[in-house]
C-alpha cells in the first residue's frame, strides 16, 4: 500500500442502497483529482450489511462527464465476489482512465433485480496528477 500511495494513486470509498427500483449516486472526488484509474464494487445486504451477496444482481453504468464509461455491466465482474471478495492483492481494481479537470460529474447508476435491497460498495481509485 505504501508504494501504491508513493505512485500517486488514491481511493474514495462510497457505499450505495440500492432498493429495488434501482439508484443513481454522484461520485465526488477531491477538487485536486486529475486522473480517474479505476473502480472496485462489492456488494452486501442492507438486512445484514456484514453479510456478502452475490454481485451478479446487480448492474452498473458509470457516466464521467458526459462519457459512459461502465454500460450496463453486471457488478460481479467488476471486481466483486459473491462471498469472498477480492482475491487478487492490493490494489486490484478495474482500470479505466479518464482525465479529469477537478470539476468532474461522475455518476453511478445501479439496477437492482435482486427483489430485496442491497448495498454496493464503490471504491474509485484517482490520482491527483497526471
Amino acid at each position: 500500500m505504501n508504494i501504491t500511495y508513493r505512485q500517486g494513486i488514491r481511493n474514495k470509498g462510497f457505499q450505495v442502497t440500492v432498493p429495488t427500483t434501482g439508484a443513481a449516486q454522484t461520485l465526488s472526488l477531491s477538487g485536486l483529482a486529475k486522473a480517474f484509474e479505476g473502480i472496485k464494487f462489492s456488494s452486501t445486504s442492507s438486512a445484514a450489511p456484514g453479510t456478502a451477496v452475490n454481485a451478479m444482481q446487480l448492474r452498473v453504468t458509470l457516466t464521467i462527464n458526459n462519457d459512459v464509461v461502465i454500460d450496463d455491466v453486471c457488478a460481479y465482474d467488476l471486481g466483486a465476489a459473491a462471498t469472498a471478495g477480492v482475491t487478487s492483492g492490493f490494489p486490484y481494481f478495474i482500470p479505466f482512465p479518464r482525465a479529469l479537470t477537478g470539476q468532474d460529474t461522475i455518476l453511478l447508476r445501479v439496477t437492482n433485480s435482486s427483489g430485496a435491497s442491497q448495498i454496493l460498495n464503490a471504491v474509485v481509485f484517482y490520482k491527483n496528477e497526471i
